[in-house]
């Protein structure tokens, strides 16, 4: 972790949409792949302070294929309202202003996902359904890839849409989706379910059963583009306070009992939102850990610092070498 003295000094590098704008006068884009970011090593590093993790409520990160557009959510304070925004690499390798995309501007969104042949990106949403023109509740959507924008937005029909709510859409290559619902059949509130989409529609979703499902809530579910293993969020007995990020593996017998990542992946805080970059060598994650003590600034200055910036509590996103999943493997 780092310590508080550091919070003041953290760089931040973010994630831009097209168009892009032109930055003001004197600014400088960050440059390079992963916003121009020494890549990190197996102990969990913000990811971007000051660009993608500024001190506000940031969560869900999302890569098109080529790594030169991002995508992450934006919440308002006491989780209001959810943003999507997003941010793309430019020709000459800098990135451009984060800004939100036509598609999400004044609708309720989060949690974006781009499959891993570009080719569609999903997300969750309160927007009005076809015909309806009121907010409904939170239900799977995506937009197709068209060219280099993206297509009006669709929602995925009965039976992945129900009566409640559907969250997280995670796919693998060969169009697996898992996604977090509480209903019928759970184990015990939210559970993860799976779905294929078929010539005829989509499959009845399936619940993960009892080696990745409990009786608290699972949530918030990222599966291995080649449906190796599944990361997500559990809230449930033992757990190190809040919430924290389980792995299971595909073994012969089917997934096997979900393993609790330890210190410092997961804190005391809530720990959700698992990501993984398009080579799959880096994992993101969302953290509402603090890294630092407000009671412990002796200067105003200080306080601000460290209630202003990244590692606030608020939700920063977080990222680390993906094989520190190894060691969990059966």
């Amino acid at each position: 972790m780092r310590p508080a003295t550091l919070l003041a000094t953290l760089l931040v590098i973010t994630a831009c949409a097209a168009p892009p704008p032109e930055p003001p006068p004197g600014t400088a884009r960050p440059s390079g792949a992963w916003f121009g970011q020494p890549e990190p090593g197996l102990a969990p590093a913000v990811f971007a302070p000051g660009v993608v993790s500024t001190g506000r409520f940031e969560r869900d990160l999302a890569w098109t294929p080529d790594g030169r557009q991002a995508f992450w959510t934006v919440y308002a304070p006491a989780e209001r309202h959810g943003m999507i925004v997003t941010s793309r690499q430019l020709d000459d390798g800098s990135w451009s202003a984060p800004e939100i995309p036509p598609m999400f501007v004044g609708h309720n969104s989060l949690e974006p996902f781009v499959t891993p042949d570009g080719a569609w990106l999903y997300f969750a949403s309160t927007r009005p359904l076809p015909g309806e023109s009121d907010p409904g509740d939170w239900n799977l959507w995506r937009a197709p890839r068209d060219g280099e924008a993206w297509g009006e937005p669709e929602p995925l029909p009965p039976p992945i849409s129900g009566d409640g709510d559907e969250y997280y859409p995670s796919l693998t290559r060969d169009g697996r989706l898992v996604f977090t619902a509480e209903r019928e059949g759970s184990l015990g509130g939210e559970d993860l379910w799976s779905s294929h989409e078929t010539a005829g529609g989509w499959s009845e979703p399936e619940n993960l059963g009892a080696a990745v499902n409990s009786a608290g809530p699972e949530f918030n579910s990222l599966i291995h583009p080649g449906g190796d293993w599944i990361l997500f969020g559990s809230a449930r007995a033992g757990d190190s306070g809040g919430g924290d990020l389980y792995v299971s593996f595909v073994t012969p017998d089917g997934w096997s009992p979900a393993q609790a990542l330890a210190a410092p992946l997961n804190s005391a805080a809530l720990d959700f939102c698992p990501a993984l970059s398009p080579d799959g060598e880096l994992l993101f994650f969302s953290s509402r850990r603090s890294l630092g003590d407000p009671a412990a600034a002796t200067s105003y200055d200080e306080l601000a610092a460290l209630l202003d910036g990244p590692g606030n509590g608020q939700s920063d996103l977080f990222w680390v070498r993906a094989e520190v999943l190894e060691p969990y493997r059966p």
